[in-house]
């Protein structure tokens, strides 16, 4: 009878260990691109190396593929003893981070084509889709912290890709001294957390954290959200962005300005419901003040700039904080969630169509300033209809898909009881009207300068650049048509906090 109960008991944890091996298959195609990219990287030859690139854009397909799978045909479940969360949240940004990911491998392609490093630039990328995915899906501390170490090792790399350019370089170091730092900040917040709970599990630090000292609890959660913050370029911890952005290359700029943010954000909602429950310390409170600081420094210190990278960077943390909005409104109003999961997916729509146009012209132009896009629209016609359908979606113009997700977004926070931050993100859509029209401008009412075009494109470069185009810009202009049963859709992305 022992012999027979325990060979039944190791057949039981054995059957539930491959179930939860199914709900971590968007994880293992990821894992297994990654390192075949790897092997691919050593064995093939330099000018086959476009390879790479494909298999690791066909891995980041097949995590969608898989997420969805895992959604219909096993749903959402809390696996390896409560390390990771596999929920509504984790596998539609999963799918998000596969479909962005793999978009930007066909727009780094052009650029990175050829380079003595394109395969392990390709493997790179797919390490930190891996990392981020890993992050959204965390519900340990330990693991947390691995996965932003991860993605940050990763994405260090990939910034400071053009070895030859010492903006590249600069932009790097900065990165990563500042990486660093915010997450060994994070780390000794989290070791607090570990000596009051005995565990890493966070659902088990928030049960410590609520009968902890609260100099205690504030100062630990404030560490953790130092490195949590860092990555999503959050307010104050913002400083990296804009000589990141504008030292990498441009199609590194669109990844960062996307997949790590929105990991990030994620990872914030998910720390901060589990560690603080029933909103310990009034965290929704605290991350609607920095919603609304990070929304208007990142509007307003947009205004003054010339280069367009380093105003998409400024953008970007204004979207940051319009992301934050949801966040803010967890646990105060059921709308809040949905509201962050469906910007989300409109803003990395309207953001990549963005970046993509704005590295179209600096590769054919040379140059990234505001005359660059002088007279656009007579040599470059579809270009131009990206840009526009880009720019009025992240002001949030209707019908297009940011006009939706920040109607979204200020109706969570008002139901949250934080009419205050919909009108501060108001007031912000209006000063963000002058720098995007300060880029349309130009590309529309402009002359044609009669400028030679510096570069010029291969075939296939041309076509994967046009396929980032088309998918970012009727990505755009679809999620705002098609609200309704997207918004349904982001609806049921619940999140599992116990």
């Amino acid at each position: 009878m022992t012999n027979g109960g325990t060979l039944e008991q190791a057949k039981r944890a054995e059957e539930m260990m491959l179930g939860e091996l199914v709900h971590l298959l968007p994880v293992g195609v990821l894992t297994l691109g990654a390192v075949l990219a790897i092997v691919l990287a050593i064995v093939l030859p330099r000018r086959r190396q476009g390879l790479v690139g494909a298999w690791v854009a066909l891995a980041h397909v097949a995590a969608v593929g898989l997420a969805a799978f895992v959604w219909l045909n096993r749903g959402f479940a809390v696996i390896m003893s409560g390390t990771i969360t596999v929920d509504g949240l984790a596998l539609t940004l999963t799918g998000l981070i596969g479909v962005a990911g793999a978009l930007c491998v066909a727009l780094a392609r052009p650029s990175v084509a050829g380079t003595d490093r394109e395969g392990e630039f390709y493997a790179t990328l797919a390490f930190a889709s891996l990392a981020a995915v890993l992050l959204v899906m965390a519900s340990d501390a330990a693991l947390v912290a691995l996965a932003v170490g991860a993605l940050g090792l990763a994405t260090f790399v990939l910034t400071g890709y053009a070895r030859g350019s010492k903006r590249a370089n600069e932009a790097s170091v900065k990165y990563y001294l500042f990486g660093t730092v915010s997450g060994a900040a994070m780390i000794y917040g989290m070791s607090w957390w570990f000596g009051l709970a005995g565990t890493t599990d966070l659902a088990a630090v928030g049960e410590a954290l609520v009968s902890a000292p609260v100099a205690v609890a504030a100062a630990s959660t404030a560490l953790v959200l130092f490195g949590l913050g860092y990555k999503a370029a959050v307010v104050p911890f913002h400083f990296w962005t804009p000589d990141a952005y504008e030292g990498a290359p441009v199609s590194v700029a669109a990844y960062l300005s996307i997949v790590p943010k929105v990991a990030g954000i994620a990872a914030i909602a998910r720390v901060l419901s589990l560690a603080l429950p029933g909103d310990l310390l009034g965290w929704s409170t605290a991350i609607a003040a920095m919603a609304a600081a990070t929304m208007t420094l990142g509007n307003v210190a947009a205004l003054a700039q010339g280069n367009v990278v380093r105003l998409m960077a400024y953008s970007s943390i204004a979207q940051t904080g319009y992301l934050l909005m949801g966040i803010a409104a967890l646990g105060l109003s059921e709308q809040g969630l949905p509201a962050f999961v469906f910007y989300s997916a409109a803003y990395a729509a309207m953001n990549l169509g963005a970046f993509a146009v704005v590295y179209a012209v600096q590769h054919e132009r040379k140059s990234v300033g505001l005359d660059a896009f002088s007279g656009l629209s007579r040599t470059h016609p579809w270009w131009t209809v990206v840009l526009m359908l880009s720019l009025l979606s992240l002001i949030g113009i209707p019908p297009l898909g940011g006009f939706v997700g920040k109607l979204e977004l200020f109706k969570a926070s008002i139901d949250a009881g934080q009419a205050w931050l919909a009108v501060v993100a108001v007031l912000n859509t209006v000063v963000s009207l002058v720098f995007y029209l300060r880029v349309l401008a130009p590309t529309v009412l402009d002359p044609d300068p009669g400028r030679t075009a510096v570069a010029t494109w291969t075939r296939g470069s041309r076509r994967t650049l046009n396929s980032v185009l088309i998918a970012s810009g009727v990505a755009t202009v679809a999620i705002g048509l098609l609200a309704e049963p997207l918004i349904r859709l982001a609806e049921a992305a619940t999140m599992l906090v116990s």
